[in-house]
């Protein structure tokens, strides 16, 4: 049996999940404080307790400039430049490392949401960058399936 080669992510399939991470930051970073209405006043209230604990201010300025840190990787990440999956790596870490010291986190249902789904996105595109990196020319989900102009598979070459 011959070996196939593993399929690998297209650039535009790639671009397509940086943007798609772009937004979904977006939204938890700029718009959802905005759009208080959609949490309830129970939730409203427990929210006020978020950062309790924590040994480092979550308020800080320099703390929050560190949730901007994935904007500048994701336009890197667009560009397919490599600085780009490093920022995001590191942006990352530092948000893991970070939940050590930042105290309580409290959020309601669509901040979870929002923030669960860039979470996702997020660890699909250090995959992508760091164990798979994007090709350029469109490769089949079927490797046996060639596109017109390609060469056979050596496996489907008569002998």
């Amino acid at each position: 049996m011959a070996v196939q080669p593993p399929r690998t992510i297209t650039v535009t399939e790639f671009r397509v999940l940086v943007v798609v991470a772009f937004l979904v930051h977006a939204i938890v970073l700029f718009a959802l404080p905005r759009m208080q209405f959609l949490f309830s006043p129970d939730v409203m209230h427990l929210m006020q307790y978020g950062g309790h604990g924590a040994r480092v201010n979550p308020s800080h300025p320099i703390v929050y400039t560190l949730y901007l840190l994935p904007f500048p990787a994701f336009i890197g990440l667009f560009l397919l430049q490599p600085w780009g999956r490093y920022l995001l790596l590191a942006f990352f870490v530092l948000t893991v490392l970070g939940s050590f010291v930042l105290g309580t986190s409290v959020s309601g249902p669509p901040e979870t949401f929002f923030s669960s789904v860039a979470a996702l996105v997020d660890g699909a595109i250090l995959g992508f960058a760091f164990l798979s990196p994007p090709r350029k020319e469109l490769q089949p989900s079927n490797p046996l399936m060639q596109p017109t102009g390609k060469e056979p598979p050596a496996a489907d070459q008569e002998r």
